[in-house]
C-alpha cells in the first residue's frame, strides 16, 4: 500500500483500488475513505470558493482552513488525483 504524506492530508492508496484512505488531516487522526468521485468533487469545489472552508474530521470535529491551507489542500488533491490516475508520484 503507498503511502501519502501532504500538507493538509496523509494517506494511504488501498492497492486495487481507486479510492483514497484519508488517516489525517493536518495533525488530527481520522480514518475515512474517498472516492476517486468524491476527490474530484472537493477539488472542483476549492477551486471555485475563495473564501475560508469549514471541513469536518471524523464527523465531528471543525477544521477551518484558510486561504493559504485551501491552496496546500489543493496541491494535495491534484498529487493524490495523479497518484490514482498514473500509479505514483514519488511522495511518500
Amino acid at each position: 500500500m503507498e503511502q501519502y504524506t501532504g500538507e493538509i492530508f496523509s494517506g494511504e492508496f488501498p492497492e486495487g483500488s481507486n479510492n483514497f484512505y484519508l488517516t489525517q488531516v493536518k495533525s488530527m487522526e481520522t480514518g475515512s475513505e474517498l472516492s476517486l468521485t468524491q476527490l474530484i468533487q472537493l477539488r472542483e469545489y476549492l477551486a471555485k470558493h475563495q473564501d475560508n472552508f469549514m471541513l469536518t474530521v471524523n464527523d465531528q470535529i471543525p477544521v477551518m482552513l484558510e486561504q493559504e491551507e485551501m491552496d496546500l489542500l489543493l496541491d494535495d488533491l491534484s498529487n493524490i488525483l495523479n497518484t490514482i490516475e498514473f500509479g505514483g508520484t514519488g511522495h511518500a
